[in-house]
């Protein structure tokens, strides 16, 4: 992937948002709830099922669809007696980009997100009116992420990523896209920056949270789907090592837990050609070890889950740090990119 993938250099440096995604004069009361879809044939259903049970059914929908084609806009249609569901199309292909389009499609003042393939617990729509009527000055709200999953792989991925939340999930990480609502009210500029192809929750957190309040409502829950196969969660972590360095770069946010199995990973290298062997290389596997032990420990996995931690902090280790050393040489190497992230640092800063 190079850079350019990452970032455009069209977009304004400040707010963040498309030239061509402005927010409304005026809002009318009330929540909107968006889903970005894409081929979701599989899970749409189930999401949209969560939906129809919520206890507080006084919301509408907006489904952005970005160019499906599998069965997603039938399984939208057959819910139309059952929810206040309208369609709008990205076509981009690029996440952000999609949650601005629904954002811009919603006339109400709060805008909640959930993913296609999530579902929300039935309390969901009552805890983000609840969270909002009880703090009236914040303009954001994230809750909380139930493990879920469909396999064997998916429960392990699940175990390994909710025992990292639960340990190191605090400040803006308890921030999620897939769980958030945003009251416009407070924060009419509140829109995703599409130059954070991933990681664009963190960003927005970072940058909407250094001007208005935000709170994290553990009662707003959602079931999240962990990925179901080790190819799909290796794609998953280079993506997010990768695009972490930019958001790390443009908050001036560090943290060294992000980069130890990158370190390992050189000086596994290092140490090869020191000592004219391959076998250090493999430092990587005993960490991956150790971090499951712990976690099988930790989360009290079952035997059958438990023998599939390893490989899946193997492959989360390896892939995110081939993501961050891409995101550290790209940073390195591509001035544009460098300037572009250093004039949206200094417009945040001047905001804040």
């Amino acid at each position: 992937m190079h850079v350019r993938q990452g970032l455009s250099r069209g977009n304004d440096p400040g707010p963040g948002s498309s030239p061509a995604v402005m927010p409304n004069a005026a809002f009318q009361p009330g929540l909107t709830v968006v889903i970005l879809t894409y081929n979701s044939a599989a899970t749409l259903g189930a999401c949209l099922d969560s939906l129809v049970d919520q206890a507080d059914r006084d919301f509408g929908v907006v489904v952005v669809d970005d160019d499906s084609t599998d069965e997603t806009l039938a399984i939208v249609a057959s819910y139309s007696s059952r929810l206040r569901i309208t369609v709008t199309r990205n076509g981009s292909h690029v996440i952000p980009r999609g949650r601005n389009i629904g954002l811009t499609a919603s006339q109400t003042s709060v805008v909640a997100f959930i993913d296609s393939d999530d579902r929300a617990e039935p309390g969901w729509t009552r805890a983000i009116g609840t969270a909002f009527r009880d703090n009236p000055g914040t303009a954001m709200i994230s809750g909380g992420l139930v493990p879920a999953y469909r396999t064997r792989i998916a429960q392990a991925i699940a175990v390994n990523d909710d025992a990292v939340r639960r340990l190191f999930g605090g400040g803006i990480m308890q921030f999620s896209a897939g769980n958030c609502a945003i009251n416009r009210d407070i924060a009419p500029d509140a829109f995703f920056n599409e130059n954070f192809r991933f990681a664009e929750d963190l960003e927005l957190a970072s940058r909407i949270g250094a001007r208005y309040p935000w709170k994290h409502i553990p009662s707003m829950r959602i079931q999240v789907y962990s990925r179901e196969t080790f190819r799909q969660y290796a794609r998953q972590m280079y993506r997010y090592g990768f695009m972490k360095q930019y958001f790390s770069f443009t908050a001036r946010t560090y943290r060294w837990l992000d980069y130890v199995p990158l370190a390992l990973l050189i000086g596994g290298g290092l140490a090869g050609v020191a000592l004219q062997s391959w076998w250090p290389l493999l430092m990587t596997v005993p960490f991956s070890l150790l971090e499951a032990l712990f976690v099988v420990c930790y989360q009290r996995c079952p035997a059958t889950v438990a023998a599939l931690t390893m490989p899946a902090w193997v492959v989360k280790n390896l892939s995110w740090s081939c993501g961050v050393a891409h995101g550290l040489v790209a940073l390195a190497m591509d001035g544009d990119t460098r300037r572009l992230l250093h004039a949206k640092y200094e417009w945040n800063r001047k905001e804040s």
